[in-house]
């Protein structure tokens, strides 16, 4: 019985797979996507591997570069070198042989711990309060385009602007005096005299940061008035100079300044702003409003910083036609125009000092006279005097007008007796 039932058994379980052997004859394929490992959060501190001292210094570095201000650094099982001491040390050349490293970062902090045999440091950052936003630094690898920028920072009434070069060997003070190369060269792009204050952080090679404070000397809301007005000025129309050649030009201009504006012996009023919106400036006053006038006429024209008789002044060299002259607007108020305007480096020595290798020669053959009678169609001399008909010479009678006798002097009366004058001889008088 029991063997009857075990056969049994066997045949239903042969029966059962025979019917279900056509599921495995068909292939089916499962595709199931893999599910991402879950994002880290954007607070946790970032951690990169290190291997030796210039890898460590270089995540640092990134650290701060990247505007972080906490992370995580590991140790290499295979690490070259004492972890602890490397440490100090990299912290220690970031901060010094990094322009922007020394620039803002006040302090570095950091942690170390040992699990399992790996080492790991965590790190906290900590910025100058008073340093500039990392997003507000310029960073230039060459010095190229640096005037633009300065000029733009000017324009925008900037107090302050960060600039890292990568390579770059100006000074502090090369940088301040380039500040007011820009300025001098453009005197409308502030409502005030910049005045700025370089300092100067060095990295390896020729890296360096340079944080210029601009010091205008005036509040926010005059800045903005004073810069509305020197905005609304028709230099062409004002001067008279549309139309007019270069020589003429330059001619309107400073005629104009003579005209419209004083000189004074205060330092303080040494703007363009002085010049043409209060009417009274200083010699540097009246040169800076000459370039910035020349310079919307589209002529040359820079501004000399010497002496002239032995006390400092400023004055002008414009290029008119390929030449260049000197122009003392200042000279020309006190002396008149033929004092100051076009003159050349050989006329002006003795009198004037400037340093000669920093402007280029003047030498024009152009003189005041010249282009005064060029505007009014005669020479300087004709301008000033009158048509005076000789007197040995009669004019000669209008034509259809009938002749008149020219007055002569009283004569005494001539004897009835002496003969009358005749054309033979005209001049025939009594004995």
């Amino acid at each position: 019985m029991k063997k009857a039932l075990t056969l049994l058994a066997l045949l239903l379980l042969t029966a059962l797979l025979a019917g279900c052997g056509s599921v495995f004859d068909k292939e089916y394929i499962s595709v199931t996507d893999y599910p991402p490992s879950a994002p880290e959060s954007e607070t946790e501190p970032e951690r990169v591997v290190v291997r030796n001292l210039a890898s460590l210094r270089s995540a640092i570095r990134g650290m701060v570069y990247a505007e972080q201000t906490e992370g995580s650094i590991a140790f290499d099982v295979g690490y070259d070198g004492d972890i602890r001491a490397d440490f100090e040390s990299a912290c220690w050349l970031v901060r010094t042989q990094d322009a922007l490293c020394a620039y803002c970062v006040q302090d570095i902090e950091y942690e170390l711990s040992t699990i399992v045999g790996r080492t790991e440091a965590n790190l906290r950052i900590r910025y100058a309060p008073s340093a500039e936003e990392l997003g507000n630094i310029v960073r230039l690898s060459y010095a190229t385009g640096l005037e633009e920028l300065l000029l733009e920072a000017m324009r925008s009434d900037r107090d302050r602007v960060v600039i890292l070069i990568s390579n770059s060997t100006s000074s502090a003070d090369q940088m301040r005096r380039l500040v007011m190369d820009v300025y001098h060269q453009y005197p409308a792009c502030a409502a005030g005299e910049p005045r700025p204050e370089v300092f100067m952080y060095s990295g390896t090679g020729n890296q360096r940061l340079y944080e210029i404070n601009l010091d205008y000397g005036l509040s926010e809301d005059e800045i903005i008035r004073r810069k509305s007005l020197l905005m609304n000025l028709d230099v062409a129309s004002n001067t008279g100079a549309e139309g007019l050649d270069a020589p003429q030009a330059a001619l309107a201009v400073c005629r104009y300044l003579t005209e419209h504006c004083s000189l004074t012996e205060d330092e303080g009023r040494n703007t363009l702003y002085d010049a043409l919106i209060e009417g009274e400036a200083d010699s540097e006053g009246l040169a800076l409003a000459y370039v910035e006038m020349c310079r919307q006429l589209g002529l040359s024209c820079e501004i000399v910083y010497g002496q002239r008789a032995w006390q400092d002044a400023c004055w002008n060299i414009v290029g008119l036609d390929g030449e260049r002259y000197h122009v003392d607007v200042s000279a020309c108020i006190r002396e008149g125009l033929e004092n100051g305007f076009l003159r050349s480096d050989e006329s002006m020595w003795g009198e004037y000092r400037w340093d000669t290798a920093a402007y280029a020669a003047c030498r024009g053959s152009l003189s005041y006279a010249a282009v005064a009678g060029i505007e009014t169609g005669q020479t300087e001399e004709e301008n000033g005097e009158e048509d005076v008909p000789d007197p040995e010479e009669e004019p000669d009678p209008e034509e259809g007008a009938e002749p008149t006798e020219s007055p002569r002097p009283e004569e005494s009366p001539v004897p009835e007796d002496s003969p009358e004058p005749t054309a033979e001889n005209p001049d025939h008088t009594a004995n």
